[in-house]
């Protein structure tokens, strides 16, 4: 579960470049069809030319598409971004980001949405989307994902009993998903029960194991959890790092509030009467 970020897609640079290969395909196409039909009687020299003509034909026009394409996604994710902060993660947000992502009524579809429903908080409408999926349909990394989201939700909410009978219930996923080539979002996962059960030394060796993927969204979070295991343990130095940390990291509004959270804690360890802001002003 890559949490929690859209990103600008179909970048500019990408597209002419996609559009490059495509043309110099379909240049080659035209070229060798010229060929034929002039029954093999033109030059090598002739047939060079028609490919680059056609080329730089096709790639123009397969660039002006691929630009309209881009800037109107981008317009589109700029709204988005708009709606969220302006009026927050409601269901028109929701509505139309199921419309720009385009993602299907199945299972994959189901998962996104509701992956997206914990970065606004609403742990209880993605738990609910859950239910509505059909999971004897997903595929295996699905599954994993599928559980992945449900106990991660109920970790955030801070239910400790549902988050424990999810992990109870579905052990055999978490067990074959940290065995995976991506584990790591599984593995702070699995950090995170352990933090909401206070077994400190075991979700500091789990988000330790998830920051070695390379992930800044990961590490973000991990940072996060790490700072939270060092503020139990009474290091309230090494919390502090890890703040300064995951600022450097975050990717989402989520992970800035969980931060900012993390400093205000990190504030009262320290006693101070100022703000978190002017806290993390200090040197170490």
């Amino acid at each position: 579960m890559k949490l929690l970020k859209i990103s600008k897609v179909n970048s500019l640079v990408v597209n002419l470049l996609h559009s490059a290969s495509y043309a110099m395909v379909c240049g080659y196409i035209i070229m060798v069809a010229a060929w034929l039909i002039k029954d093999m009687g033109i030059s090598l020299v002739e047939c060079f030319n028609i490919w680059v003509i056609a080329i730089v034909v096709i790639f123009c026009l397969l660039g002006t598409v691929s630009a309209l394409i881009d800037i109107k996604k981008h317009i589109e994710l700029d709204e988005l971004a708009q709606h969220r902060l302006t009026k927050g993660y409601d269901d028109e947000y929701f509505r139309k980001l199921a419309e720009f992502s385009k993602v299907s009524n199945y299972g994959s579809g189901k998962l996104f949405m509701a992956s997206m429903y914990l970065e606004g908080g609403r742990f209880a409408d993605s738990r609910a989307l859950l239910k509505k999926v059909d999971f004897s349909k997903l595929n295996s990394k699905e599954q994993d994902e599928y559980f992945n989201i449900y106990l991660y939700s109920a970790v955030l909410e801070g239910d400790v009993e549902l988050a424990n009978d999810i992990y109870r219930k579905a052990r055999h996923y978490f067990d074959r998903a940290v065995m995976g080539r991506r584990s790591g979002f599984i593995l702070h996962t699995l950090g995170m029960l352990c933090l909401l059960n206070d077994r400190t030394e075991n979700a500091f060796r789990l988000f330790q194991s998830a920051m070695r993927q390379n992930d800044e969204g990961l590490q973000c979070e991990c940072c996060i959890g790490l700072g939270k295991v060092y503020l139990k343990s009474g290091d309230r130095a090494s919390a502090k790092d890890m703040c300064f940390a995951a600022a450097e990291l975050v990717e989402t509004r989520a992970q800035a509030v969980r931060l900012k959270e993390l400093m205000i804690e990190v504030e009262e360890a320290y006693g101070k009467r100022h703000t978190a802001d002017d806290t993390f002003k200090e040197t170490t």
